[in-house]
């Protein structure tokens, strides 16, 4: 890649432009797993009972914030380009860590969490749309995968960094903590060359912007896979918002919380690696097509399970099958993603913002209403993962029949790729 004077300026390779879009996007999980640990010392902070679910809130409002957010950051992405509207989110997402390490007010916290998220959206949305500028196909669902992978080592290390900030200071100390990893990410993107060039952008516009809503949702395949998106986040916001208060009010084991996600962060990290070559070998509707239906079906045992052991069942088996579901629902999300994506090459950026806007903020909505029920039992939780996995299982293979016929082989280019894209 020449720069204007000429002289020949190094861009990222296949894996570290991975690494890079791994990194963009696990800034959004960083916000809420390096929290979690301190979930217990923010009820004494603001008075709040030792049992409250009041902060799985600073979830929910973090994932609404997340999800709304993103139909803004599409459309100017798709107009001035990615990395413009990728640094203006890093500032509201430092702008909104700062707010929380020093909310005089549990209102002021929520408040905090609520624009944090809206800085994290634009991250989210624009490793979605860089994605679909560089690649389409099972190519696309593979690199997906393989973020997400990568993705899965924060919220393996967030909570012991969480944990240990913890030890060091007050839980303020942990709302800060993440904003010296923007500095650093800010930094090294800056070798991320611009994935939409000039002439493939888009006016910004009511109008432009209007049909490139309606282009969304007159695709069955893209409308269908953001629904059973959509009901996957839902039970995983779910899980978020409550797992920490399950492990303290219900098995008594708070003060190893940190160690226990962490090993099923890092086992969602591997499944989903695991299952991108999977993908590589047999293409990623037939891993589709195997996995979830495999994790409907165990969703629904371990609901039955859970209610008749009266909400409290063994915990080991508990976790180790939790974890199961937890890294197939990992490893089908990306691909679903890619699929939803897969017919909107020319609107990637709009595109992604409105699949964002509609699997997080549905997702945020849906987990509310989980969180509240959740009072010293781990039922409210089954439940929801086998209610909501049943409908992602509906909508991901009603979206499934609408795909056409001939897809793109194995591997292929996106249809208008940039010079700099090294193949995966």
């Amino acid at each position: 890649m020449k720069t204007r004077g000429g002289t020949r300026r190094r861009t990222p390779r296949k894996w570290e432009l991975i690494a890079m879009l791994a990194a963009i996007s696990a800034t959004s999980a960083l916000g809420i797993d390096i929290a979690l640990p301190a979930f217990t010392d923010i009820r004494g902070g603001f008075g709040l009972s030792p049992d409250s679910p009041r902060v799985a809130l600073t979830v929910t409002l973090y994932f609404l914030g997340l999800a709304g957010a993103q139909v803004i950051y599409g459309p100017f992405s798709d107009r001035y380009g990615r990395k413009p509207v990728l640094y203006a989110g890093f500032c509201l997402y430092t702008l909104g860590a700062l707010g929380a390490a020093f909310a005089p007010s549990f209102g002021t916290l929520l408040a905090s969490r609520f624009v944090w998220g809206v800085g994290a959206a634009g991250p989210r949305a624009l490793t979605l749309a860089i994605g679909r500028d560089l690649y389409s196909g099972d190519r696309l669902a593979r690199v997906l995968a393989v973020v997400a992978s990568i993705f899965m080592i924060v919220p393996a290390v967030a909570p012991l960094i969480g944990h240990a900030v913890l030890s060091l200071g007050s839980w303020r100390w942990v709302m800060a903590a993440p904003t010296a990893v923007t500095l650093v990410l800010v930094v090294w993107l800056i070798r991320l060359p611009e994935s939409l060039e000039a002439d493939r952008r888009r006016p910004l516009t009511l109008a432009r912007t209007r049909e490139a809503v309606a282009a969304v949702f007159s695709s069955k395949v893209t409308t269908g896979s953001a629904l059973a998106v959509m009901f996957d986040y839902g039970s995983f916001a779910a899980f978020l918002g409550s797992i920490q208060l399950l492990f303290d009010d219900v098995y008594g084991r708070g003060d190893q919380f940190a160690y226990y996600f962490a090993g099923m962060s890092l086992m969602m990290g591997v499944v989903v690696f695991v299952g991108s070559r999977g993908v590589k070998k047999v293409g990623a509707e037939r891993v589709i097509v195997l996995a979830l239906p495999s994790m409907v079906v165990l969703s629904v045992a371990v609901a039955i399970w859970s209610w008749q052991a009266g909400g409290r069942p063994a915990f080991l088996v508990w976790f180790a099958l939790i974890t199961v579901i937890n890294s197939l629902r990992t490893l089908i999300n990306p691909l679903i993603q890619a699929r939803a994506m897969e017919p909107m090459g020319e609107l990637a950026g709009t595109a992604a913002a409105v699949i964002g806007t509609v699997t997080m903020g549905g997702g945020a909505v849906l987990a509310s209403f989980v969180d509240r029920a959740i009072a010293g039992s781990v039922t409210p939780l089954a439940v929801a993962y086998a209610g909501f996995g049943m409908l992602n299982l509906a909508f991901a293979f009603w979206a499934r029949r609408h795909r056409p016929r001939q897809e793109p082989a194995t591997g292929e280019a996106a249809a208008a790729p940039t010079s700099f894209v090294n193949t995966p």
